[in-house]
């Protein structure tokens, strides 16, 4: 009998007796299954310019963007992490069986910090990947190269703030992991908004979006991303918005980087973009009142010859409301009941919104 078939049943019955005794014996990294807002076309600018896996193994999802610093938050205990070292026994063949994917978990520490890089098992069973060679190729880390049979996890510790990824080797498969970024010199964000407060706009129009931030480390750099198109740019950014947008938020993201490779993602305040050609609602002097939801934007269209708008709050009262049209207020905020004369807009494609502490109110154009 070989070596290699001695270390096999050597592997197989550590395995069983993990299952009687119904201790940990390597986690089981089994995978599980796993910023919308519709995009706009960039211009030119006119300024100046990860997944916390638990050893059940499942796959990472989700990722919190728009912090406002960019010291890391550690996961989980990283003062009792200890830096992994090779196993020294002899690695078992590659029989490419086991297959998944690889990350950091958590995708952000802080510099000095034990990295811990994980591998989410998609292929193979539980056995396979405990018998399975693992190689991890670790550039930046103090130790840039560890294996072991079944080392599904490894921690290592790099010494200088920047991005990083991993190679692993599972039995006989190449995988490359997803990025780790270790921050340095903190980056705070303060803001980043469009410019003026521009809190709606039409499909079609440009709105300049810029963001305020500041580091004890030169900034060096902004990136604007939306929908996977990153552009290099300054602290302002201009964007002209797609023409068939329509009642819809939207906001860039912009990654601020510094000298010393700390790397801070930020979501902007969005724009409430309106296209002034799609009628929501068309009103008919003396037909039937139209529950509007509050704070939201309509188009609507107003009859020829409309003359008084009308709106009615919900049965119980106590229902403040304020009515806009093209953003300027018809009145002072009135309670459960509202009119106004519109007659000045009869005939015309408006937008129409309503401000109450109701979730609805009803409106309509009587006939007189």
């Amino acid at each position: 009998m070989t070596d290699k078939n001695l270390l096999r049943i050597g592997f197989f019955g550590v395995f069983l007796g993990c299952l009687i005794s119904f201790s940990a014996c390597g986690s089981d990294s089994s995978s599980s299954s796993g910023d919308d807002l519709p995009s706009i076309e960039s211009s030119e600018s006119n300024g100046d310019g990860s997944a916390d896996s638990g050893n059940d193994g499942s796959s990472p999802s989700g990722k919190t963007e728009g912090s406002s610093t960019s010291a890391a938050t550690s996961g989980g205990s990283a003062a009792q992490k200890s830096e992994t070292v090779s196993g020294k026994e002899t690695l078992m063949e590659a029989q490419k069986i086991v297959n998944g994917t690889c990350g950091p978990s958590p995708a952000k520490i802080n510099k000095g910090e034990i990295a811990t890089w994980e591998f989410y098992r998609s292929a193979g069973e539980v056995y396979n990947q405990i018998m399975a060679p693992f190689v991890w190729t670790l550039k930046g880390a103090k130790n840039e190269s560890l294996q072991g049979n079944g080392l599904n996890s490894v921690n290592v510790r790099y010494a200088d703030a920047g991005t990083y990824t991993a190679k692993l080797n599972v039995d006989g498969n190449e995988i490359t992991c997803s990025e780790l970024q270790v921050q340095g010199v903190p980056i705070t964000v303060e803001y980043c908004k469009p410019v003026g407060g521009k809190e709606t706009a039409n499909a079609g129009e440009t709105v300049t979006w810029e963001i305020k931030a500041s580091s004890d480390s030169e900034i060096t750099g902004y990136v604007w991303s939306y929908e996977g198109e990153n552009i290099v740019g300054d602290k302002t950014k201009t964007f002209t918005l797609g023409s068939d947008l329509h009642k819809v938020n939207v906001a860039p993201t912009v990654t601020v980087t510094n000298k010393d490779k700390t790397s801070e993602k930020y979501v902007c305040a969005s724009t409430y973009v309106i296209n002034p050609n799609k009628v929501d609602y068309t009103f008919v002097k003396g037909g039937e009142a139209i529950a509007i939801p509050t704070g939201e934007v309509w188009v609507v269209q107003i009859p020829e010859g409309a003359n008084t708008l009308v709106c009615q709050g919900p049965p119980g009262g106590g229902a403040t409301m304020s009515v806009f049209i093209n953003d300027e207020a018809l009145s002072e905020p009135k309670t459960d009941y509202f009119d106004a004369k519109i007659g000045s807009f009869s005939g015309q494609k408006v937008q129409f919104k309503i401000e109450t502490n109701a979730s609805t109110i009803d409106c309509n154009i009587p006939s007189w």
